[in-house]
């Protein structure tokens, strides 16, 4: 099954949509799938492509797409009248799934807050079949009052109160994403009610691991006579997990299916032939839908959809590249995925910095490597998947297709997690990269103890003070739990230095370094504030050498392990341009004059 990847437009923006197209359209049906917010989203991406494709699978052609301002489509979240943007979307993607596969009807899937969109779009009057809404509130205040406290858990991670620098941009900073304070009072005011007349719709109400559906929104569905189903949206939690954990619902896909499949009837052979052939048009749409322009801070930039094949499977991407009046660079920028985070970034940072980069010239590419995002491969990774050896052939398959492309012959990549795992065996490995940020690297090379050997260090070291041991003496611990902590502490100081030997491989960390110092690459290492490789590294005297001059060691405050607080995103952001600055001067010695030094300008006023 090959997902077809468009853009197309709703009001002012470019929006980026997936189409998972049935090998053989048997109804007139269509769905679209309309996502959840923030993190949610990043958690549940893979797996709702997958629930998209059971359903392709059943024959109903899916489309997926970015809200304006989110994901790869165009804007930000300080856009003005963005909730009614978000809104609009959904019609408009649904005119689009018409459009590009002849389906009369479309109902709609929407998943959290994707669901109070949906429900607002059918209240203003938009084209829609069904619903299935998966975790859906009443109000936006009340869909506003569970984003809050689940920021308020999340911030629990990061400095306390006074020791957090002040939020750079005023409004609501959920799981890292922002929701504007124009955006917030818009969702404040946003009640469903007096929805129009909806007889003869279904809406199938999805409870969230059994957490029922908000009452109060099947009373205004049934006021406008829609026929109301309650199912058992079971697995959203394990759909919600960290994203190289996260699972596809399997038996809730069934449920839709089951939804989908009552009292739906076949189209006259004369409908279906037309289904058909539009399907069949697509692969030419897609080459025309395969660009857009994207404003990026007054300036435009073009976005092409770039997918690269690697052993079979196909890797996906998004290729920023300059206005053409613009003097490219002779450098080209490789983003790679934060975990199983795709090709957005964290915090949808890898899309901010790509199209400012591209305004002043220089091109990069956003890649999904295999089994993460719109990327071929497994449904779920795991830790272990993320660390494959593969994955460098995978980043220097990409390479030699942006060299051929673009002609380009040097690169700077840079990753976050297991994406610094890989820029930094990709820089010790390739000379053609010139420069390599890596934010919060969990390792150097890949060792299935190290969370083991991390969680008894923590152990140990958190039972240090006088009074833990009392708490446990005095039996505010149970026995079995301490004699664990002493097996634990024994085995910790009887093997010191055996641990230390396996944690970072000394031999192996010298020779990385001695390539580094060979290729004149340019390294940066960015850790937040209770990393544990940069301690690692500290106590095993693995710092990188006198030697290796261009490798820096940088630490900022606790922004968590993906710079998540707005302004652990702004440093993030600072440094990128920063390192990225340098490298662009030494690939480039003798220009007199490039696009980039406009930012390398702003980016030496920033710092100064």
């Amino acid at each position: 099954m090959n997902t077809i990847h468009r853009w197309f437009r709703s009001g002012g923006y470019s929006l980026m949509g997936h189409i998972d197209p049935p090998e053989t359209p048997s109804e007139r049906l269509g769905v679209l799938m309309v996502p959840p917010f923030g993190w949610e989203d990043v958690s549940s991406y893979r797996p709702l492509r997958f629930v998209a494709r059971t359903l392709a699978e059943n024959g109903w052609p899916v489309l997926r797409f970015d809200l304006p301002g989110t994901g790869d489509s165009s804007g930000s979240a300080l856009d003005s009248g963005l909730l009614d943007a978000w809104i609009q979307s959904v019609d408009d993607a649904a005119a689009e799934l018409r459009a590009a596969t002849g389906v009369k009807d479309v109902v709609v899937l929407g998943i959290r807050l994707g669901a109070l969109l949906a429900v607002s779009a059918a209240g203003r009057g938009a084209n829609l079949q069904d619903l299935v809404l998966w975790g859906p509130a009443a109000s936006g205040r009340a869909m506003l009052r569970e984003l809050r406290a689940f920021g308020r858990l999340e911030r629990i991670e990061f400095a306390d109160g006074d020791d957090s620098p002040p939020q750079p941009i005023p409004g609501l900073e959920i799981g890292g994403f922002l929701i504007a304070p124009e955006t917030q009072a818009a969702l404040e005011a946003l009640a469903l009610s007096g929805l129009p007349d909806m007889r003869g719709r279904r809406a199938l109400l999805l409870t969230r691991d059994g957490l029922p559906p908000d009452a109060k929104l099947v009373r205004v569905l049934e006021a406008s006579g829609c026929a109301v189903e309650v199912g058992a949206g079971s697995g959203f939690s394990a759909m919600m997990a960290l994203p190289h954990e996260a699972v596809p619902p399997a038996e809730t896909g069934r449920l839709i299916v089951e939804f989908l499949s009552k009292n739906s009837q076949r189209p006259p052979r004369e409908e279906q032939s037309a289904g058909l052939a539009a399907t069949g048009v697509t692969e030419r749409s897609t080459s025309e839908l395969a660009r857009a322009a994207i404003t990026s801070a007054g300036a435009r930039v073009s976005e092409t959809i770039y997918t690269v094949n690697h052993s079979g499977n196909s890797l996906f991407g998004l290729l920023a590249e300059p206005n053409p009046s613009v003097q490219p660079a002779t450098l080209c920028v490789l983003f790679l995925n934060a975990g199983s985070v795709r090709h957005i970034g964290p915090n949808r940072m890898w899309v901010e910095a790509a199209r400012r980069w591209a305004t002043q010239g220089v091109p990069s590419l956003r890649l999904d490597l295999e089994g993460i995002g719109e990327s071929d491969g497994e449904r779920t990774l795991g830790t272990e998947g993320l660390y494959r050896e593969r994955t460098v052939e995978q980043i220097e398959i990409a390479m030699d297709s942006l060299r051929s492309r673009l002609g380009v012959q040097s690169f700077a990549v840079i990753g976050l997690c297991s994406g610094a795992f890989w820029a930094f065996h990709a820089v010790v490995r390739n000379r053609d990269i010139r420069a390599a940020i890596l934010l919060n690297p969990r390792l150097f090379f890949w060792d299935p103890e190290v969370d083991r050997r991390r969680l008894l260090w923590r152990t140990v070291k958190g039972l240090s003070e006088w009074g833990d041991w009392y708490r446990l003496a005095s039996g505010d611990v149970p026995l079995e739990r301490l004699k664990q902590v002493a097996r634990m502490a024994f085995h910790r100081i009887q093997g010191t230095h055996r641990n230390r030997q396996l944690q970072i491989q000394p031999e192996a960390m010298a020779q990385a370094w001695a390539a580094i110092d060979r290729n004149r690459s340019r390294v940066t290492l960015v850790f937040s504030e209770g990393e544990p490789l940069v301690r690692e590294m500290e106590e095993e005297d693995q710092m990188p050498p006198a030697s290796c001059s261009r490798v820096r060691c940088l630490r900022v405050g606790n922004g968590g392990h993906t710079f998540r607080p707005l302004w652990a995103q702004k440093v993030a952001h600072e440094l990128i341009d920063s390192e990225l600055c340098e490298a662009l001067r030494e690939s480039a010695p003798d220009s007199i004059y490039g696009g980039w030094e406009k930012q390398c300008a702003v980016s030496e006023t920033r710092h100064a």
